[in-house]
C-alpha cells in the first residue's frame, strides 16, 4: 500500500514539474497561443506560480523516495490537488473563461489529473497513517510488557499452630482410689490330703 502511494507521489511530482515549466514560460505569448491557453497576466504571477510548483514537485519527489515523508506529504498534497481540481472545474462550468477549442480540453485534463491524484492520495495516506499508529501502539505495549518486572510470588508465612496444653497425669499409689486395689496371689490349698491332728488316733 505504501509502495502504491509512493508511485502516485512520484507521478504527481512529474506532473507538477511539467505544469511549473509551462508557467515559467508565461512571458511567451506565442507558446500559449499555440496551446490555446489563456496567458497569465502579468507574466510575473505565472512565473511565481511556476517556481512554486517546481518546489512542490521537489517535495513530492523527496516523499516518494523517503518513507518518513510519504504520509505527511501525501496528506498535504491530496487536499491541495482536490481543491485545485474543483476550482478549475468551477471556472470551466460556471464562469465565463475565455478558453476555446484545445484550451478547454487541456484545462479539463488538468482538473481530471489533479482529482485522480487527490482521490488516491487522501484515502491511502489515511489508511497508512492508521496502520502505522496501530503498529506503534503495539510495539509500545510489547516493549512495556517486556520491561515490566514479573510479579513476585506472595510469601506464605506458616501460621503458628496452637500449642496443645497437656495437663500433668498424676497416678495414685496402689491402694488409693478405685481401680488401684492390690490383688495378691493366693496359693491353692491341696485338700486331697487331710491334715494330721495330734489327738487323732492313728489306728482306726
Amino acid at each position: 500500500m505504501k509502495v502504491l502511494l509512493r508511485a502516485v507521489l512520484f507521478f504527481d511530482a512529474l506532473f507538477d514539474l511539467a505544469l511549473g515549466a509551462v508557467l515559467l514560460l508565461a512571458p511567451f505569448a506565442t507558446f500559449y497561443a499555440a496551446l490555446q491557453l489563456p496567458q497569465p497576466q502579468p507574466a510575473l504571477y505565472g512565473q511565481l506560480l511556476g517556481f512554486t510548483l517546481l518546489g512542490v514537485a521537489w517535495l513530492l519527489a523527496q516523499a516518494a523516495f523517503r518513507g518518513q515523508l510519504t504520509v505527511p506529504v501525501a496528506r498535504m498534497a491530496g487536499p491541495v490537488n482536490l481543491a485545485c481540481a474543483l476550482l478549475i472545474a468551477a471556472w470551466l462550468i460556471f464562469f465565463d473563461l475565455q478558453v476555446q477549442g484545445a484550451g478547454r480540453i487541456w484545462l479539463g485534463l488538468l482538473a481530471a489529473m489533479l482529482a485522480f491524484f487527490a482521490l488516491v492520495q487522501i484515502p491511502l495516506a489515511k489508511r497508512i497513517r492508521n496502520r502505522e499508529r496501530e503498529e506503534l501502539l503495539r510495539r509500545e505495549s510489547e516493549l512495556a510488557a517486556a520491561n515490566r518486572p514479573a510479579p513476585a510470588a506472595p510469601t506464605v508465612h506458616p501460621s503458628p499452630s496452637p500449642e496443645v496444653r497437656r495437663e500433668p497425669v498424676i497416678t495414685p499409689p496402689p491402694g488409693y482410689g478405685p481401680g488401684t486395689e492390690v490383688v495378691t496371689d493366693v496359693e491353692p490349698v491341696d485338700t486331697s490330703i487331710a491334715p494330721h491332728h495330734a489327738r487323732q488316733n492313728p489306728h482306726p
